[in-house]
């Protein structure tokens, strides 16, 4: 299912980019486009916000109640970053059970540059761990993949990943929130009041 809706919502994404620009006289017009898929039950197994890049770098975040999450930003100037992580924290005491946990993570766009030339793009991102979990231990692993995908484009319209520190995606927030997170299961405590602020 996910796959599917790489697949699908990435023509779409980059279509809708692509086309939804016009020449702005003489200034890019250039449309942001970010979505995050999660299974149903990723929603029901953990908390999932999405923080993002808007068209001036400031970061911003929202929490996923419902999937897809998807946002549109439209820019006039160029060079923007663009950058899109969701973090996902396990629910506390969920029962054992079989979940299927999928991810798919995607930032595009799409437009023209102030001379016309058109210029569009698409990046996505996918954890690399197993996708059916049973234990708090192995939804717990799975949720510390989720991966961030980020890119800057150039004031020519081309695209080159970089990395967006969203205070939470680096190795190091990932290594003791990993720690912490093996603490409070072991200890049965609740990881929202030990392990985020």
């Amino acid at each position: 299912m996910i796959r599917r809706f790489l697949l699908i919502s990435s023509a779409l994404l980059l279509s809708l980019a692509f086309t939804a620009c016009q020449k702005n006289g003489g200034k890019p017009s250039v449309r942001m486009v970010y979505a995050v898929n999660v299974s149903e039950d990723v929603l029901k197994v953990a908390n999932v916000e999405v923080h993002y890049v808007d068209k001036t770098g400031d970061k911003k975040k929202e929490i996923v109640t419902k999937t897809p999450w998807k946002l549109t930003i439209v820019a006039d100037a160029l060079p923007l970053t663009e950058g899109v992580w969701a973090k996902i924290t396990p629910k506390f005491g969920v029962p054992e059970s079989t979940y299927s946990l999928d991810l798919n993570t995607i930032a595009a766009y799409g437009g023209h540059l102030g001379n016309g030339k058109k210029i569009a793009d698409i990046y996505s991102n996918t954890p690399k761990a197993p996708t059916v979990a049973k234990t708090a231990a192995e939804i717990q692993a799975w949720c510390a993949t989720s991966p961030t995908v980020s890119f800057t484009v150039s004031q020519e319209g081309f695209a080159k990943q970089t990395h967006v520190d969203f205070g939470g995606n680096g190795f190091w927030d990932d290594f003791w929130e990993a720690i912490c997170l093996d603490y409070c299961y072991t200890y049965d405590e609740d990881p929202e009041e030990w392990c985020y602020d």
